[in-house]
């Protein structure tokens, strides 16, 4: 081989071994470029679903948020929102007396001052209520994008936009009213659709003279004037918890349950512990629609005994007992709305605790927004409606932002239950412990109920139930709050509001 064949074979040789090396290099690189690519892309899709989890899950909390500084301070710019009630009188508006540059000292007004305080609430001391609840709304345009980025550019003061609830006027007035000088509340809602109508609770406040009550009110524990005791109150339910061991015994006893009789002497033992009827009364020999009508502790007591007790905590607990009421379209974890009702009976439970939450004694606890919505789906077929108490929002110019829709909350019962169930409160209505509605020009439907305090005879007057007139239905729950047994009681008040509303 000559010298310029090696030479030539020498060159190739360092070519290939370039080659070789430069396609290592090439593939480690790339291999680099891969990695790099995935993590990038981990990144990416990330950082995608937070951006996604926020806009879907998260944006409209941090807006309604009453501490978001940048919103408070967007809102400045803003003319407060009007809340309307159903049939478009003005629950809320704000008075305009400052200029366009300075909303500062523009007046927030409420017409019907100490009637709706609780539940329309107010915007100066933080934000309660439905000031609150309907926060973002009221207090931005609910315009497209680019109409938002024209009005920042030419700095024109812009009106929020206006919430429009189911709330009627005259019914909250009267419930308001009938009420009187005593603590309770009022809560009616609409069984067909689960418009709420009333949510009335006294003590109340005039949120126009906040500024000057503030300190008195805001430390008044004893009457507690600025809580909504309609959605916010918990109330030991006496006599009206019967509904439920009455739904929890019908369960277990799907065929024989109308069989069932009882001869009352006026009180039940269990293991020393004593039941006793009201006053001590012994109503005789009752079946369950008479032992229901007469509210008779002693065969409720012992029907209660007679439960298979994991059974009947499964009945209650599906009867939304221990668990937020889905309420309009806001955050179900939020009890600020409407308080969780409580029951507390477990498998451990004794005897006698399980006699006393079968009359609605012991610990169980209810708010009247709750005892209203039970009496709701039994007026309609076993189906509660999902409650809503804002119908829709509109824009300052007329568009509308969003709307409510009318849908099923959730199947309490079947429908042949809420029939008996039916039949049971008319009964109660017609011959039994609230036979004042006896002859009412309209149906009634109801539960009476009385919750023992103390020995001095104070008790809380319930009434639970519903009545309608042709297509028109309300469905109620009334709670007199501490007040001497034998003074005016709750049917009274449903009385008086039923009366006023289908005359």
């Amino acid at each position: 081989m000559s010298r310029r064949e090696q030479h030539q074979m020498s060159k190739d040789s360092a070519r290939r071994r370039r080659y070789k090396s430069e396609q290592k290099e090439r593939r480690k690189l790339n291999r680099q470029a891969m990695v790099t690519s995935v993590i990038f892309c981990i990144i990416f899709v990330f950082m995608a679903g937070f951006y996604l989890n926020f806009i879907v899950n998260k944006s409209q909390d941090i807006i309604k948020d009453t501490h978001n500084e940048r919103v408070a301070e967007k809102a400045k710019t803003i003319i407060r929102g009007t809340i309307y009630a159903e049939g478009g009188e003005k629950l809320a508006y704000t008075d305009t007396n400052s200029t366009e540059e300075d909303l500062s000292d523009d007046t927030r007004k409420y017409p019907y001052g100490k009637t709706f305080a609780q539940v329309i609430g107010y915007s100066t001391k933080g934000f309660t209520g439905l000031e609150q609840r309907c926060n973002s709304d009221l207090s931005t345009e609910g315009t497209t994008e680019i109409e938002k980025i024209a009005n920042d550019f030419s700095n024109t003061t812009v009106s929020g936009c206006n919430v429009y609830t189911t709330l009627n006027v005259k019914l909250q007035k009267k419930a308001y009213e009938s009420i009187g000088s005593d603590k309770g509340a009022v809560f009616i809602m609409d069984p067909s659709t689960g418009a709420v109508l009333t949510t009335a609770s006294k003590p109340s406040f005039n949120p126009e003279k906040l500024d000057k009550i503030w300190d008195d009110i805001s430390t008044d524990n004893e009457n507690s004037p600025l809580l909504n005791r309609a959605t916010l109150g918990l109330y030991t339910p006496g006599s009206t918890f019967k509904i439920v061991t009455t739904l929890a015994y019908m369960n277990q006893h799907k065929n024989d349950y109308n069989n069932f009789s009882y001869y009352c002497q006026g009180r039940a033992l269990f293991h020393n512990f004593k039941i006793n009827c009201f006053d001590g009364h012994a109503h005789g020999s009752e079946d369950f629609e008479h032992a229901f009508a007469n509210s008779c502790n002693s065969a409720f007591s012992t029907m209660g005994d007679e439960l298979n007790l994991k059974k009947y905590i499964k009945t209650v607990n599906g009867l939304l007992f221990n668990e937020i009421i889905p309420f309009d379209n806001f955050n179900t974890s939020d009890s600020n709305y409407c308080k969780k009702s409580r029951f507390v009976l477990n498998e451990n439970s004794t005897q006698a605790e399980v006699a006393q939450t079968s009359i609605g004694q012991g610990e169980t606890l209810v708010t009247p927004a709750h005892m209203a919505m039970l009496a709701a789906a039994i007026a309609n077929k076993g189906v509660l409606m999902k409650p809503y108490m804002i119908d829709k929002v509109e824009n300052s110019n007329g568009t509308i932002v969003s709307q409510a829709e009318q849908t099923e909350c959730k199947k309490l019962m079947t429908k042949s239950q809420a029939k008996q169930l039916q039949e049971y409160m008319s009964a109660v209505c017609d011959y039994g412990t609230a036979r004042i509605f006896s002859g009412s020009s309209y149906e009634v439907y109801g539960k009476t109920g009385t919750a023992e305090l103390d020995k001095n005879n104070n008790v809380n007057s319930w009434f639970v139930g519903y009545a309608k007139k042709g297509k028109k239905q309300l469905a109620i729950a009334v709670v007199y709050e501490n007040i001497k047994d034998g003074t005016i009681s709750a049917k009274e008040c449903a009385k008086e509001i039923f009366d006023d509303y289908f005359k």
